[in-house]
């Protein structure tokens, strides 16, 4: 009786190490949009990074998904890829708040090195350049509403959870 009971919770202990070992990329890999404090008037630059990406090539922000924002405290001035990204495309639109664009990891894919002791990668794909127009203490939600496209190197969806938004502050100069 001890062995079959044995046997039961070692088979169960393994049952729950896969399933956990199955699901911990889908539910950590999510899009993160950074926070920053602008002088009024100045410019800067918001970082858009997959927390924990898998083997990731594609992501693709619209036509469904939006990065959204406030065009009064904010406008966006340029995009580009980093850490082997290009965009691919993008559009921007400063009179109702929103940019929606694509990018793609060349020839590949992002693949992060796992490094001893590192439980958390937060890799920046994209940088937006944004111009704060809004009065000292006007402040922006960035919220990616939604990944219309999320792919790995084989062209296979990648599951995303939901984005962390990002804020930008306007301080005093």
């Amino acid at each position: 009786m001890s062995f079959s009971r044995s046997l039961l919770c070692r088979v169960l202990a393994i049952g729950a190490l896969l399933l956990l070992a199955g699901c911990e990329g889908s539910y950590r890999t999510r899009v993160i949009v950074s926070t920053v404090n602008l002088p009024a008037g100045g410019t800067g630059v918001i970082r858009i990074s997959l927390l924990n990406p898998p083997d990731a090539q594609t992501i693709q922000v619209g036509p469904t998904g939006l990065l959204t924002f406030d065009p009064g405290v904010i406008q966006v001035t340029g995009l580009v890829g980093v850490n082997g990204f290009t965009l691919l495309g993008s559009t921007v639109n400063n009179t109702m708040g929103w940019v929606q664009f694509a990018a793609g990891f060349a020839g590949g894919s992002i693949r992060p090195i796992v490094a001893p002791g590192v439980s958390v990668l937060d890799i920046a794909i994209i940088e937006m350049t944004v111009q704060a127009v809004g009065a000292v203490g006007a402040q922006t939600t960035l919220t990616i509403t939604g990944v219309d496209v999320f792919t790995d190197r084989v062209g296979q969806p990648i599951p995303i959870a939901p984005g962390q938004p990002g804020t930008v502050v306007i301080i005093a100069p």
